[in-house]
C-alpha cells in the first residue's frame, strides 16, 4: 500500500440515504466502517467509507459542471508511532444541478499490517471547505486465525467477479452496505465473512439472526452450510422486511461432527420500523390532548437528551405527518419510564425543559440544544454551579459538579465560552462517556493560567475544588 498522496478512483455506488449513522461537524455527513480479513495466512484490514453528497461543498468547473473535492489521511498508530499513513483526493461525480443531490459515493481500501494493537485514525477535510473536517479514531487488533471465522461484512450487493478489483473477494464483487441500522425500506440483509481452518475437518456452518432480548432465532431466518476445506467464502442473504423494530445479531457458528460449536461469531443490527408495530393503547389518555402535529414534533426533540441510541434512530425515522404515529411514541417513551405516573413525568421533564430554554438560549438555538441545557436535562441540577463571567486571562466557564449521577461519583463538568453571548461549550469532564477534550485541558494549562489575574480562579481551581 502506497503511502503518499495519491489520487484514487472512486467507486461510486448511487442509493438513497435511509437515514444516518453518525454526523459530523457541521455538514459532512459520512459512516465509516473496518472488517478483518486474511490471505494466505497475512492478515489484512478494509475501511470502508461512505459520503452523503448533500454534506459536502461544490465547486463549479470550466465545462458548466459542479464537483466535490475531499482529503481522506488514515494513520495506524502504535506506542505513539505512524506505522503507516495513507493519504488520499477523492472526487464526487461532475453534476449539473447541486439541487439534485440524492445519492451517497463509496470509498474501500486494504492495508497489511504486521500482528499488534493499534489506533487507527481517520481525518476527512472538504477541500471546497477548510472549515468542514471529521476526526475519528478507534482502537484495532489485527491478528493471524489459524482456525474461525473473519469479520462479517454487511453488503448493499454483490456478484460474481469478472474481472478483479478492490471491491472483489472470495470470488464475488461485494458493495458494502456502512451501517449496522435497517428500517422498513430495507428488505433484505446480505453478509459475506470467511471460514479458515488448518485441517480439512468438516464442519457445519450455521448463519442465524438472533433477538437480543430473547436470544433466540427469529423468524426461522437462519442457514447451513458444509464445509471440509481449509478456506470458505460464504454469502447469505436474510428476509428482513417482518422484523420487529429492535435490536438483533447476525450470528455464525462452526459446529463439528459431534455438534458442538468451535467457532463463533456475531455482530448487532438494528430493525427500525416507521410502523411502530408496539401496539398499546393510548386513548383517553393525556397524549389524545395533544393533537397538533407541530407540538407534537417540537415535544419529541425536546426528549433528544433522554433517548437511548435506539429512541433517537427511531425518532428520526417518524413520519411527521401522521398524529398518531407521533403521539405513539411520544406515550410510549413516557410509558416506558413510569407506567404508573406518565402524564406527570412529561410535565415534571416539560418544567424542565422551559428553564434551561429560558436560561441558556441565546438568539440562536433554544437552551435545550445547548450543552448546558443537555446536560442539565440529562443528570439534572448540579449540586453546585461555580461562574466566572468576566476572567482576565480567559474565556468565561461554568463548572458544574454532582457528588453522583447513577453510580458515578464525583462528577464535574466544564464548560467555555469562546464564541458568542451564552454558547458555552462542554470542554472537560470526568463523567464516562461523554465529551472529554484533552487537547483543551492542555491548551488551558500552556496558554490560560495567570497567576496576576487578582485572584480570581481558573477552570482547574474550580474543578479541582468544587464550590
Amino acid at each position: 500500500m502506497r503511502n503518499n498522496l495519491l489520487d484514487k478512483n472512486l467507486f461510486t455506488c448511487f442509493f438513497f440515504l435511509l437515514f444516518n449513522l453518525f454526523s459530523f461537524a457541521q455538514q459532512i455527513d459520512a459512516r465509516f466502517d473496518i472488517a478483518n480479513f486474511q490471505s494466505e495466512n497475512t492478515p489484512y484490514l478494509e475501511t470502508y467509507l461512505s459520503l452523503n453528497g448533500n454534506g459536502l461543498s461544490y465547486m463549479s468547473k470550466a465545462n458548466g459542471t459542479y464537483q466535490a473535492q475531499i482529503t481522506v489521511v488514515i494513520e495506524f498508530i502504535q506506542d505513539d508511532n505512524v506505522i503507516k499513513i495513507d493519504k488520499y483526493n477523492l472526487s464526487s461525480p461532475e453534476i449539473k444541478d447541486t439541487n439534485l443531490i440524492d445519492f451517497v459515493f463509496l470509498d474501500q481500501q486494504r492495508y497489511q499490517l504486521s500482528e499488534g494493537k493499534y489506533t487507527l485514525s481517520l481525518n476527512i477535510s472538504d477541500k471546497n471547505n477548510t472549515d468542514e473536517e471529521i476526526n475519528h479514531k478507534q482502537e484495532i487488533t489485527i491478528k493471524t486465525i489459524n482456525n474461525g471465522f473473519s469479520d462479517i461484512q454487511l453488503l448493499e450487493s454483490y456478484k460474481k467477479t469478472i474481472e478483479k478489483n478492490i471491491l472483489s473477494k472470495g470470488g464475488y464483487d461485494l458493495v458494502p452496505f456502512i451501517s449496522n441500522l435497517y428500517n422498513n425500506a430495507n428488505t433484505k440483509l446480505s453478509c459475506y465473512f470467511e471460514y479458515y481452518s488448518d485441517n480439512n475437518e468438516e464442519v457445519l456452518i450455521q448463519s442465524s439472526i438472533i433477538s437480543q432480548s430473547t436470544q433466540k432465532i427469529v423468524n426461522e431466518l437462519i442457514k447451513r452450510k458444509k464445509c471440509n476445506s481449509k478456506f470458505d467464502a460464504i454469502i447469505n442473504t436474510f428476509p428482513i422486511q417482518n422484523l420487529a423494530s429492535g435490536t438483533y445479531y447476525l450470528k455464525i457458528e462452526a459446529l463439528n461432527k459431534n455438534n458442538e460449536v468451535i467457532h463463533t461469531q456475531k455482530r448487532q443490527f438494528y430493525k427500525i420500523n416507521k410502523d411502530l408495530k408496539d401496539e398499546f393503547v393510548f386513548q383517553d389518555t393525556f397524549i389524545s390532548k395533544i393533537n397538533n402535529k407541530d407540538t407534537l414534533k417540537q415535544y419529541i426533540e425536546y426528549l433528544h437528551p433522554l433517548q437511548s441510541f435506539k429512541e433517537n434512530i427511531q425518532a428520526k425515522n417518524l413520519d411527521f405527518e401522521n398524529e398518531e404515529m407521533l403521539q405513539k411514541y411520544f406515550y410510549k417513551f413516557w410509558h416506558d419510564r413510569d407506567p404508573f405516573n406518565t402524564e406527570q413525568s412529561w410535565k415534571n421533564y416539560h418544567s424542565l425543559v422551559k428553564l434551561v430554554n429560558k436560561e441558556f438560549k441565546n438568539g440562536i438555538i433554544d437552551g435545550y440544544l445547548s450543552d448546558r441545557g443537555r446536560i442539565y436535562l440529562s443528570y439534572g441540577s448540579p449540586n453546585s454551579r461555580s461562574q466566572e463571567i468576566m476572567p482576565k486571562s480567559f474565556q468565561p466557564f461554568e463548572v458544574w459538579h454532582y457528588y453522583s449521577i447513577g453510580d458515578e461519583r464525583d462528577i464535574k463538568f466544564i464548560f467555555s465560552n469562546d464564541r458568542m453571548p451564552n454558547e458555552y461549550r462542554l470542554v472537560y469532564t470526568n463523567k464516562f462517556g461523554e465529551i472529554n477534550d484533552k487537547d483543551w485541558l492542555n491548551r488551558f494549562e500552556e496558554n490560560y493560567y495567570d497567576d496576576f489575574d487578582e485572584g480570581k480562579k481558573s477552570p482547574i481551581d474550580y474543578y479541582n475544588n468544587p464550590n
